[in-house]
């Protein structure tokens, strides 16, 4: 087990469990407590007394409750709360469940492709982790998939990479404000890089849970 440099703001955080998916135990390594979400909360629970939610890879397929009740995570949303949504296929975007049209389809295969990072400043590499190119270093199978190929202005795309046979790729880590909120799609594969203890994996994720912390 490696050690890692490594902040994560005080948080509440709850998790909609995906497929095959060991990220929540990733956060607890962290130092976030996680509270897995029942269908049952997902429907009628209060949603406000989390900072922030996330939702597993391709919980989309697995989850009528996430698909059925969508609207009531983006109102979440809407009145503050941060929502991170991890790789989903093509019917989370033919569904209309993000909160602006998207389509899925990009993948990056070379776990070794340049990374670009499109906008230094924005918190998600600043907060509380200062995140360069070297935290995608000993990346572990892929860099993302199924990240957005067309998407609404309203997102603003955070990173690029692609394989050195195709075109930039700039939808595999997209944000939006929504109403008071912040939404997150990401497709870069972090129920991959956690288990295998990647570094700049953790030191990212941590930025990203971190984005829902409350302002002094």
């Amino acid at each position: 087990m490696r050690l890692v440099d490594v902040a994560v703001a005080p948080i509440t955080l709850a998790y909609i469990m995906g497929t095959g998916d060991e990220v929540p135990e990733g956060l607890r390594r962290l130092g976030v407590a996680v509270t897995l979400l029942a269908p049952t909360e997902v429907a009628s629970g209060d949603l406000s007394r989390f900072d922030t939610i996330m939702v597993g890879v391709r919980a989309s397929e697995v989850r009528p409750d996430l698909v059925a009740n969508m609207v009531r995570l983006l109102d979440y949303v809407r009145a503050g709360g941060t929502l991170i949504v991890q790789e989903q296929h093509e019917v989370y975007t033919r569904k209309q469940l993000a909160p602006f049209p998207a389509e899925i389809g990009s993948r990056v295969t070379d776990e070794d492709a340049p990374v670009t990072i499109l906008d230094p400043s924005h918190p998600v590499f600043t907060t509380p982790n200062r995140i360069t190119a070297d935290d995608f270093a000993g990346w572990r199978q892929e860099r993302n998939a199924n990240g957005f190929t067309t998407w609404d202005a309203r997102y603003t795309p955070l990173l690029e990479s692609h394989d050195p046979w195709d075109t930039p790729q700039k939808g595999g880590l997209v944000y939006a404000r929504l109403g008071k909120g912040q939404f997150v799609y990401s497709a870069y594969s972090w129920f991959r890089q956690l288990p295998e203890g990647v570094p700049g994996a953790y030191r990212l994720v941590a930025n990203l849970v971190s984005l829902g912390a409350k302002k002094d």
